[in-house]
């Protein structure tokens, strides 16, 4: 991968960056289960096509800096654990960050965005540190707790005091127990995952589906009815035919506004997008509605 530095930035922070393939032939790592399919395969066929800018990864930076500090064993305590097991031929992957053989807890360190718990947007951490139970599991240790140890990077002291509902600390801790039927949940993903992985290897780029609207981080096309000389939408709402019936009912000088959905994580946060038909395709779209959308 290309490293560029459109900031200028210190020499010192590009060379602190430094991008690796994540997988070896053969494997998948526990965070590269939780993308796409179609992201994970563009990603790996053309990883040395790609380019991410440093200013990029700050935060990956802050996150590394974090993890480093907090590597240090307790009593009983192991950093870094690294674990796999064979699914089917694919050999997943994981590595732990803390585990405590006499509490029988995974501790996983992260740098977050204080929407993130707002949001209760924990399925990702959840999914991960089911994956990192499963494998200790595999590998004859028990596990009884996951947590997730969050520093919020953008955490507001004065927005804490303001309001109640705010995290009131710029550290959040996510736990939950790891149950049976939990661990038989994620044993079904990871096995669907890996099929679908080998029935996409061969494929094409543009052959291979697009990833689900949940892993593309979806928000839906809404509809706005709006009025001539009005810039706020009477209302929005979620299908068409209730915009267009309401627009009848409000009579003159009211239409409906199409505002395209729009897949986050393929626009903002995905390196593979130039390489992907579905984003190409979806951004082809969203122009040409945006041409239309004004009578």
């Amino acid at each position: 991968m290309k490293i560029t530095n459109k900031m200028n930035l210190p020499e010192a922070l590009v060379k602190a960056v430094s991008i690796e393939r994540h997988n070896e032939p053969g494997t998948l790592s526990t965070t590269t289960l939780l993308n796409g399919m179609k992201q994970i395969l563009i990603r790996d066929r053309h990883f040395d096509e790609l380019e991410e800018d440093v200013a990029d990864h700050f935060y990956v930076l802050y996150g590394s800096t974090a993890h480093k500090m907090l590597e240090h064993e307790g009593k009983n305590e192991f950093a870094e654990v690294s674990v796999k097991h064979d699914v089917d031929g694919v050999t997943v992957t994981g590595k732990v960050d803390n585990y405590n053989m006499d509490e029988e807890i995974i501790t996983d360190y992260k740098t977050a965005s204080v929407w993130k718990v707002r949001y209760k947007s924990f399925d990702d951490w959840y999914r991960q540190g089911m994956i990192y139970a499963w494998l200790l599991i595999k590998n004859g240790f028990k596990v009884r707790k996951c947590q997730f140890i969050a520093i919020l990077k953008d955490h507001s002291k004065r927005e804490a005091k303001r309001d109640l509902s705010y995290p009131q600390k710029p550290v959040y801790v996510y736990e939950f127990d790891v149950t049976k039927e939990g661990l038989a949940e994620i044993q079904k993903f990871i096995e669907a995952k890996i099929s679908l992985y080998k029935l996409c290897v061969e494929m094409a780029d543009d052959d291979i589906p697009p990833c689900t609207s949940e892993e593309r981080w979806e928000k839906p096309t809404k509809y706005a009815v709006m009025k001539e000389g009005r810039k706020s939408a009477v209302r929005v709402l979620d299908a068409q035919e209730e915009a267009e019936k309401l627009v009848g009912e409000l009579g003159k000088n009211h239409f409906v506004q199409i505002r395209p959905g729009e897949s986050t994580r393929c626009v903002e946060y995905c390196s593979c997008n130039g390489f992907c038909n579905f984003c190409r395709d979806n951004a082809a779209a969203t122009e040409a509605q945006e041409e239309v959308n004004w009578p």
